[in-house]
């Protein structure tokens, strides 16, 4: 199997009649489709005009502005002769405005009659594409979760939700590191040696991209994590270590959060906060006394009395 077949966009473009379109400098776009979840994408081949010659590049983009991202990319240009010839594989930045242009020949070495490019009297080229980072508007780096991973399909590394939608026709799809995953939550297979595949219900799109921005280790903005929802998928996955960063982000915030919420997902630092608040027993134990404490941990408890009897006798040290 052909390398390119690894990347998520992969393909073989044929440009036919290609010493037309080198004379016009007019080849056509191959559409490639939506990458990133950002349409339009196409591959075509771009002039470039230095002092000792034209040279003629592929050249993937789509119109329109677009984030900044970080691609992973592969090109090979296949010759008359039926060998192939690798001009360039590995990572960029792509600018907001810029489509990737890749390494090219000069006219005469695509037209050469011995060694030239030109089968059919066409030019093919293999390409890979992989949007593997999107930066934020706030300047942050993110997962593109909407395409699968690199490799996947050898590595099995991918763990994969989808969604019925409206939108990528009719399915969204959040392609995540298995890995990642596993090491966060027990919710998920880690013995198992495929890819895994989860149907999304009632989660709301945006609130679960975040979720697993942060299981990721992405630190998305304050304004993005105030989402309760984003409380209830953590929850629902095991994914403790968002709930840990929300906890603390929603202390900062000075965010209210019902105390039920608070015993039921494990909010110690919300917790240590509202006891704080509290400056009698009499208020403390008014709040609590309707509280399930089946849901309640044990250090949660032990801080619960610990406040207590803070504020019952005063005067004693409970360290």
């Amino acid at each position: 199997m052909s390398n390119r077949h690894k990347y998520a966009f992969n393909g073989v473009g044929f440009f036919e009649n290609a010493r037309e379109h080198i004379e016009r400098d007019n080849f056509p776009e191959i559409p490639i489709g939506s990458i990133g979840g950002m349409d339009g994408w196409y591959l075509t081949m771009i002039q470039n005009i230095f002092d000792d010659g034209t040279c003629y590049h592929p050249f993937i983009h789509k119109p329109g502005l677009k984030p900044k991202l970080k691609i992973r990319y592969r090109y090979v240009f296949l010759k008359k002769d039926g060998s192939s010839e690798l001009i360039g594989e590995g990572y960029y930045y792509l600018n907001s405005d810029h489509g990737f242009r890749g390494a090219g020949k000069t006219v005469e070495e695509w037209l050469d009659e011995e060694e030239g490019y030109l089968t059919n009297g066409g030019i093919t080229i293999e390409y890979g594409f992989q949007i593997e980072g999107i930066l934020s508007p706030e300047g942050v780096w993110t997962f593109n979760f909407h395409d699968r991973l690199f490799d996947c399909q050898e590595q099995s590394n991918m763990i994969s939700f989808y969604k019925q939608s409206r939108h990528h026709n009719g399915i969204t799809f959040f392609h995540c590191h298995k890995q990642l995953l596993t090491f966060h939550s027990t919710y998920f297979n880690s013995d198992s040696n495929e890819n895994q595949m989860f149907e999304l219900t009632d989660e709301n799109l945006t609130s679960f991209n975040d979720v697993l921005q942060i299981i990721h280790g992405v630190r998305i903005g304050d304004n993005n994590i105030s989402s309760f929802q984003m409380l209830r998928y953590a929850r629902k996955y095991e994914m403790f270590n968002v709930i840990q960063l929300l906890d603390q982000v929603w202390k900062s915030m000075d965010i209210e959060i019902a105390l039920s919420t608070a015993f039921s997902h494990g909010l110690n630092h919300y917790l240590a906060k509202f006891l704080d608040k509290q400056k009698t027993s009499k208020e403390l134990a008014e709040k609590l006394k309707d509280m399930d404490l089946e849901t309640m941990s044990g250090e949660m408890m032990k801080k619960c009395i610990k406040r207590f009897f803070e504020l019952a006798i005063p005067d004693r040290n409970f360290n």
